[in-house]
Formats: structure tokens, C-alpha cells, sequence
């Protein structure tokens, strides 16, 4: 409050005391006479701060929260805390509270508990990326199953220069997660540890990549899709350079290394192996998400998982059917790029994502069927892949 304005509520009262008009003074001090009468009538000789004003806020607040309550959010918090695999967020405690029995306060009511006690776990914006004002044909993820983006992270690195990757996937729907660990990224480990995966979570009808060796290099396909595609999962690769397409596992792979590598030690590659392996259940367990209405990943896994052939039925030459997805983006130049070439595109297709679908046929051959966001077919190219052994 001003200084300016208490001196005037005081000259006010003052005047209307001596005598004059509620008009008159009005008038000289540029208010109303509504104005004049309140602080008139606010007078009081035995308060010297009567001038000041009087707060707003409500004496009594409704539907306070307790003291109870706060603290048994704060206990809950602190245990969780306790385990830094575990979520601390205000949806978790909201589901301890709710296993624990008693009132449960709603997600925004926690989240202001734990800012006045100072405990939320502060961090850096996203710097996830987008093409603005770009469409991007991102595969359709309605249920489990439908698009498990994977990714091979590392090297990293053991106590005593121990080298090795980890393969890890997570399903865009239910954000069931997998790991698995390897010591080098060729191709025969790199589908064992596939294997391991599809044995645990079933084998997904779209298997979403980045465009690095072991999955595909400019010198062509490599044994991973071409055992992809016997196992009748359909490859989809994103544009190069834009790994953010692949958010989901990006954002998985944040919480493997913040919360799982970096907070242990591991005296070797079979500890390693089987605190992933628990980590992965406690993932899949316990962690809760936004987009899945707070339920957990094994809540979301309702579908009985598709069962990948063995191994041992795979058939030594590529299949004559199957379908590889590339996602692009065409530049000035209007050329689709991939497995090396570079397709001429219709006039009017740059600076737009297209998929480039390529179609294993025992009649048609290979076939490139370049399509726009809208589904709309662009172009068809013959294209004899290359597939390097």
C-alpha cells in the first residue's frame, strides 16, 4: 500500500469528522463519496494502522487439506525416495496412498504439498525437437503391440574397462520396457538379445529404429531385418539426424542411465545382466504414466503377446513377403534418399515427410511406394536393395 494513499484515507476521515460533506470531500481528494464514507467509518483511534487496509483472503479456508494428510503424502514421498528406481512423482504417491486406505488427495493437491515442502525433484526442459508446422506420419500406436520403438545404447563401460551395449525397447502404447545387455552390436548378438525380448514381451507388429548399423547402412539391409521380417514384423526407420522421433525409448533410455547405471555398481557382466533384468520388472511393475491414465505398464499389457518362430525355422534367404517403412523428409532438391540412392520426386514434394514403403513381392519384386502425412501415393520406384551379409 502507498504511502500517498493511506495519507489520503487519513485526510479523509479527518475532514468528515470536522464536519464537512462526504461531496465536498469527495470532490477535493478525486474520489467517490462511497469512498469517503468507508474510511471514515473505518476510523479508529485506538488502531494506528486502521489506514492500511484489511487483507482479503478468507479468515477460514475450505476443504483444507490436514496436517494428516500432508504429512502422510511427505512419508510416502520419502520412502519412495528411498528407492532410486522408483517414480516420486505426485501420480505414484497418489497410488500408494490409495494401496495404504485412507483419503487420497487429488494429483494437484499432492503436487502443492510437495512444492511447500520443497521436495520436488527440480530438472532441465526437454530439449526434444520438432519440425514446426510440418506434418510428421508417425505409425499409429492405439494398443499394445502395435509400434515398439528400439534402440542399442553405448558403448558403456564396467569397473575395470568392461565394455558393452545395452538393447532396449519400450512399447509406445503401454510403455512396457526391455533390456538387454551385449558385449559388441553384430548381428548375431544383437538378435540374440531380440530374441531374448520377443521370448519376454512378444513380438510387435511394427518394430520403429534409427538409421545406424546394426539395422541398415548405406551399403544396405542387414541380418536384423532381414530375420525381422521372417518373424513378419514390419521395420520402420526415421529420418535421419532426428532421433526425437524416437522419444519414447530417447526418454526410457534417460531413466536407464539416471536412475538405474549411474546409481549402482556392478562387479561384472553377470550382476550387470541380472540387476537389468529387475530393473526391468520394477519398470514394467511400478512406473506410472500420463498417457496411459496413470496405469502401469503390465496393467496396459492385456493382449496375449504373439510368440516369435524359433530360431531354428528361420529360413536362410530373405523372404519373398514383408514391408519396410522409411520415414523422410525432402529437401529443396526434391530426392528421396535411402539405402543409398537418391529417387527423383514429383514437382511440389519438397519440404515435406514422406514413407517410403518398401514391398517384398514374389510377383512385383521390390517395390518403393512413396506416400505423403495424408496417405496420398506420390511416386513408385523400382528398387533392387542391396543386402549386405
Amino acid at each position: 500500500m502507498s504511502e500517498v494513499e493511506v495519507a489520503l484515507r487519513r485526510e479523509a476521515a479527518r475532514r468528515r469528522l470536522a464536519g464537512e460533506s462526504p461531496e465536498t470531500i469527495a470532490a477535493d481528494l478525486g474520489r467517490t463519496r462511497q469512498w469517503v464514507a468507508k474510511w471514515a467509518a473505518r476510523y479508529d483511534p485506538h488502531d494506528a494502522s486502521w489506514a492500511d487496509g484489511r487483507s482479503r483472503a478468507p479468515k477460514r479456508v475450505a476443504n483444507r487439506t490436514s496436517e494428516e494428510v500432508e504429512a502422510r503424502v511427505l512419508a510416502v514421498r520419502a520412502r519412495l525416495a528411498e528407492n532410486p528406481w522408483a517414480q516420486v512423482g505426485a501420480e505414484a504417491i497418489a497410488w500408494e496412498l490409495e494401496k495404504l486406505g485412507g483419503p487420497v488427495p487429488p494429483v494437484r493437491t499432492i503436487e502443492e504439498i510437495l512444492a511447500r515442502a520443497g521436495v520436488t525433484r527440480s530438472g532441465r526442459a526437454s530439449r526434444r525437437r520438432t519440425s514446426k508446422g510440418l506434418p510428421y506420419p508417425a505409425p499409429a500406436a492405439k494398443q499394445a503391440g502395435d509400434v515398439v520403438q528400439a534402440d542399442l545404447v553405448g558403448p558403456r563401460y564396467l569397473d575395470g574397462g568392461v565394455r558393452f551395449h545395452a538393447l532396449t525397447q519400450i512399447d509406445v502404447a503401454s510403455h512396457q520396457a526391455g533390456v538387454e545387455i551385449v558385449t559388441d552390436r553384430g548381428d548375431q548378438r544383437v538378435l540374440g538379445a531380440l530374441y531374448a525380448l520377443w521370448e519376454r514381451h512378444g513380438l510387435p507388429r511394427r518394430l520403429q529404429l534409427d538409421n545406424g548399423g546394426p539395422f541398415v547402412s548405406p551399403t544396405g539391409l542387414g541380418e536384423v531385418v532381414r530375420v525381422c521380417l521372417h518373424q513378419q514384423v514390419t521395420l520402420v526407420f526415421i529420418p535421419p539426424r532426428e532421433p526425437w522421433r524416437n522419444g519414447t525409448i530417447e526418454h526410457f533410455n534417460n531413466t536407464f542411465q539416471q536412475r538405474f547405471f549411474r546409481q549402482e555398481r556392478f562387479d561384472g557382466l553377470a550382476r550387470l545382466v541380472e540387476r537389468t533384468i529387475a530393473f526391468e520388472r520394477f519398470h514394467n511393475s511400478q512406473h506410472r504414466y500420463k498417457a496411459s491414465g496413470g496405469r502401469t505398464p503390465d496393467q496396459n499389457t492385456i493382449t496375449t503377446p504373439r510368440a516369435p518362430l524359433p530360431a531354428s525355422e528361420i529360413p536362410t534367404g530373405w523372404p519373398e513377403h514383408g514391408r519396410i517403412e522409411f520415414i523422410r523428409f525432402i529437401r529443396s532438391d526434391q530426392r528421396l534418399r535411402v539405402l543409398g540412392r537418391a529417387i527423383p520426386m514429383p514437382d511440389g514434394s519438397a519440404y515435406q515427410y514422406v514413407t517410403a514403403t518398401l514391398d517384398l513381392s514374389p510377383t512385383d519384386g521390390e517395390n518403393l511406394h512413396v506416400s505423403d502425412t495424408d496417405g496420398q501415393l506420390l511416386t513408385t520406384a523400382r528398387l533392387a536393395t542391396p543386402r549386405r551379409r
